[in-house]
C-alpha cells in the first residue's frame, strides 16, 4: 500500500459516518386523521381477522377489501364454513375530524415506530384509557395512511382481536360493485351485520363474534365485548 493510499484511508476513517436521515415521527392527531381519511387512491387487499378466546385456539376469518379513493370501502367477509354465504357490506367513511374527536374523548394516544406490515413500513398508534389500560393498537402505512393492522385488548391486557392486511395492491383499479341498500338501525363495527331480534334484543354478528342492543329503563344498552369507542358509537346511533 502506497503512502498516499494509507493517508486517504486514515482520513476516511476519521470522518463521522453519515447515517441515513430518519423520517420525522408524525403527531398522533395527524396520523389518526390520515388513517381515518384513507388513501388517495383505490386499493384492494386481503385481510386476516383473528379472535382470541381465553383457553381456546384463535378463530380466524378471511376478508376481501376493496376501496375507492378517499371513499367507500367494500368488505366481503368469508365465513369459516365454506358453504355459507359471504357477508358483504359497503360503508361510507366516517368524517375524519368527527372520528378523531370521538377517539380523543376516550383515549390517550401515542406514536412509535411500527415495523413492517405486508412489506410496508408503518407507524404504530397506542390508544390507552385515561387509567393507562391499553385498549387498541393501530399500525398505519407511512406512505399512504392506510390502516394496515389493528389490535384490540381486554382489560387484563390480553389480546382479544387482530385485523391484519396480508396482501395489498395499492394503487389498484376499483371494479367491485359499491351499490348499497338504505341503512337502517344503529351503526355497526366493520364486518358486523344485523342477524335478528329476540327477546327484545337486536343482535349483530361477524361470523365469529356477536353483540346485542336492548333497551333497559328507557335507555339503550350494549352487551358484548366491544371496545369503548365502538360501543359509544353504537349507542349514539341506537335510536335509528
Amino acid at each position: 500500500m502506497t503512502r498516499y493510499k494509507l493517508a486517504a484511508l486514515l482520513v476516511l476513517a476519521a470522518l463521522p459516518l453519515q447515517a441515513k436521515p430518519r423520517a420525522p415521527r408524525p403527531g398522533a392527531d395527524e396520523l389518526l386523521l390520515r388513517a381515518l381519511s384513507g388513501p388517495a387512491t383505490g386499493y384492494s387487499a386481503v385481510q386476516r381477522v383473528q379472535v382470541f378466546i381465553p383457553g381456546k385456539k384463535p378463530k380466524a376469518l378471511k376478508v376481501n377489501v376493496t376501496a375507492q379513493p378517499w371513499g367507500q370501502v367494500r368488505r366481503e367477509v368469508l365465513p369459516p364454513k365454506k358453504k355459507a354465504a359471504p357477508l358483504v357490506e359497503v360503508r361510507d367513511p366516517e368524517k375524519p375530524e368527527a372520528g378523531l374527536a370521538r377517539l380523543r374523548a376516550l383515549y390517550e394516544i401515542s406514536v412509535s415506530t411500527g415495523g413492517v406490515v405486508a412489506k410496508r413500513k408503518t407507524w404504530k398508534l397506542e390508544l390507552r384509557l385515561k387509567s393507562g389500560v391499553l385498549r387498541r393498537a393501530l399500525w398505519v402505512d407511512r406512505d399512504s395512511g392506510l390502516l394496515m393492522k389493528r389490535e384490540t385488548y381486554r382489560d387484563d391486557g390480553s389480546l382479544r382481536r387482530r385485523e391484519r392486511i396480508v396482501k395489498l395492491e395499492l394503487p389498484a383499479p376499483v371494479q367491485a360493485s359499491f351499490k348499497t341498500a338504505p341503512v337502517s338501525g344503529p351503526w355497526a363495527p366493520d364486518g358486523f351485520v344485523f342477524v335478528g331480534e329476540s327477546g327484545g334484543a337486536r343482535r349483530w354478528s361477524n361470523g365469529l363474534e356477536s353483540y346485542e342492543v336492548r333497551t333497559v329503563g328507557g335507555k339503550p344498552v350494549v352487551s358484548g365485548d366491544l371496545a369503548e369507542d365502538d360501543a359509544a358509537r353504537v349507542l349514539e346511533t341506537a335510536g335509528r
